[in-house]
């Protein structure tokens, strides 16, 4: 098992065709450090990304924002959404970008898995609003992205992800806990070295690596324990699929990291189930 994860992540580290963010990712990302920075500015870039500034368009003018008017430009749809709701439309749509193909035959629904990526975003970031967080749109980026090692897996490693398939079907266990048993490594871990790689925020690289090992006093324990939380109601919901009907238990100390009882998820019920049908045309507009 140690030589099966030590072969992977030698792989990973020399794999010429990594995948690579848009520049548009890039100079959005570093755009958006500057406070002064100008709508303008930020709709330039865009621009200069046909693809990218359809979709966006495409998302503005759909049911999902409910605008009363057609809305036919980028500078417009940022005074509409916000620059922080754009910046996380273009992550969300450039990394859907970059790793839309996998291998057939390894029995991993590459579908499913996007409809859980973005559930498991939007739950978190309504969970987020109901907590009062300042930056909810974290909770959604976090949550499109905490599982993106299995992606990896799914296009590099096809050979592992059949063994972790099998096991879970012939065992009925959770991705993570087939994956650590055949692999000795993890889609967390996997997925964080790809983060780094892609020089994602510091706090989305703790998220992807930790999102099944909270510590209650680490720097970003809060976000870690909402995508924890988000993560166990996609699959309450059953919106998408992870790559398994099980989910492995949310740590205990997640209620208290954010300072929830378990029964306030019976008042936000209704709520919820409104974000699935949201997650469910959300994935169509940006796969």
């Amino acid at each position: 098992m140690i030589e099966q994860r030590s072969s992977i992540l030698e792989q990973l580290d020399v794999i010429d065709n990594l995948p690579t963010l848009p520049n548009v990712f890039l100079r959005i990302m570093q755009l958006m450090r500057d406070p002064e920075v100008s709508m303008k500015d930020i709709a330039e870039i865009i621009e200069s990304d046909p693809a990218i500034s359809m979709k966006i368009l495409k998302l503005i003018n759909s049911t999902f924002y409910g605008l009363s008017k057609q809305v036919d430009s980028i500078q417009q749809s940022i005074v509409l959404l916000g620059s922080s709701t754009i910046k996380n439309v273009v992550i969300s749509i450039s990394i859907f970008k970059v790793l839309n193909t996998g291998k057939p035959g390894t029995g991993f629904n590459r579908k499913a898995f996007w409809q859980h990526s973005i559930g498991c975003g939007l739950i978190a970031r309504y969970i987020s609003n109901q907590l009062g967080w300042e930056k909810n749109e974290d909770g959604f980026i976090a949550g499109v992205t905490h599982d993106i090692g299995k992606v990896i897996l799914d296009r590099f490693f096809p050979e592992q992800l059949v063994s972790v398939m099998e096991h879970i079907k012939n065992n009925g266990s959770s991705f993570y806990e087939a994956e650590t048993i055949t692999l000795g490594t993890s889609h967390s871990e996997i997925g964080s070295l790809l983060a780094e790689n892609w020089k994602l925020p510091e706090k989305l690289v703790h998220v992807i690596a930790q999102h099944h090992s909270l510590e209650p006093e680490s720097e970003h324990a809060g976000l870690i324990a909402l995508i924890q939380l988000a993560d166990m109601l996609t699959y309450h919901y059953k919106i998408g699929s992870g790559g398994a009907e099980k989910n492995p238990p949310i740590d205990p100390n997640v209620w208290s990291v954010l300072s929830i009882e378990p029964e306030i998820l019976q008042e936000w019920d209704e709520e919820l189930k409104g974000e699935i049908a949201n997650s469910q045309e959300l994935g169509t507009l940006l796969a």
